[in-house]
């Protein structure tokens, strides 16, 4: 039982360093604020909330569309948004 939950900690914390190497941490997480010492989160906390955030993907993505055509101004957030999930979605 300890084997099996070191790899899935390893796991994802080595998907988390991906993330923050591909430059797209900001769309799961909150960066280091200026202020702060240490950092915010962990690569674990970053590597498993971007896997939640991609399986949050299949029940929002209808929504997502609507808004990218009310919201034509804000259209290239949204894109980068669908960017960086089909980035984390390939790393699965």
């Amino acid at each position: 039982m300890v084997l099996l939950i070191a790899i899935a900690y390893t796991a994802t914390t080595i998907q988390g360093q991906e993330i923050k190497r591909k430059g797209i941490q900001e769309y799961v997480s909150r960066v280091k604020e200026s202020g702060r010492v240490e950092r915010r989160h962990s690569s674990f906390y970053v590597g498993l909330y971007g896997q939640t955030w991609v399986n949050f993907k299949e029940s929002c993505i209808e929504l997502v569309n609507e808004l990218m055509k009310l919201n034509r101004n804000k259209m290239k957030y949204y894109q980068r948004g669908k960017r960086a999930m089909e980035l984390i979605e390939s790393m699965l």
